[in-house]
């Protein structure tokens, strides 16, 4: 009698191995134990979506760069790809964990599918969870959970960058220093 392969295990408490699609969504915790893994962000997108109420091209590549990694620290892979080409932008690895892609002649939309499908061939189904794709556009996130991963939107991003711009500084108490004490006056003895 041949032994049978052991259920694959939910993700993250989530109570199922393969969301949904719609699911991608409604049940999508940051702070779930599921780590993420790959963080595929539609930079043009994503820079459109901030400078609204702003004049066109108030969002530097250079300050996306700087606040995606804020947002997403290493483990996670995040890959900023951005329409068009490089300009004075900086490209390729820029830090651990983060690496900028101009894509030139071919669409960022396509280039954002190709590397959801690529994750996918190297998680499997039921890593494709650990993939997050950040875009509003219909067509990218339709893609993207086709193959199974997460998807949000820029509104979703807005709010995880000012959540890690509240948590306080990153050394010390993250408090004021006390006053100091007047001269002559020290503890009771």
């Amino acid at each position: 009698m041949r032994p049978q392969a052991a259920a694959p295990r939910p993700l993250g408490g989530m109570g199922r191995s393969r969301p949904s699609a719609r699911a991608a969504t409604e049940d999508f915790d940051p702070d779930a134990p599921v780590e993420l893994r790959f963080v595929f962000v539609d930079g043009r997108n994503v820079q459109r979506a901030f400078e609204r109420g702003s004049a066109p091209g108030s969002m530097p590549t250079r300050t996306l760069i700087a606040s995606l990694r804020a947002a997403f620290p290493p483990p996670t892979e995040v890959e900023l790809i951005l329409d068009g080409f490089r300009g004075g932008s900086p490209t390729g690895r820029v830090s651990p964990g983060l690496t900028v892609q101009f894509t030139r002649d071919v669409s960022a939309d396509h280039v954002i599918g190709d590397r959801v499908a690529e994750a996918y061939r190297v998680l499997g189904p039921a890593g494709a969870w650990a993939v997050l794709v950040i875009t509003d556009d219909r067509e990218v996130r339709d893609d993207a959970r086709r193959s199974g991963a997460r998807v949000e939107g820029t509104a979703w991003l807005a709010g995880r960058l000012s959540i890690r711009a509240h948590q306080g500084p990153s050394i010390g108490h993250g408090r004021a220093p006390r006053p100091p004490r007047p001269r002559g006056e020290g503890p009771a003895r």
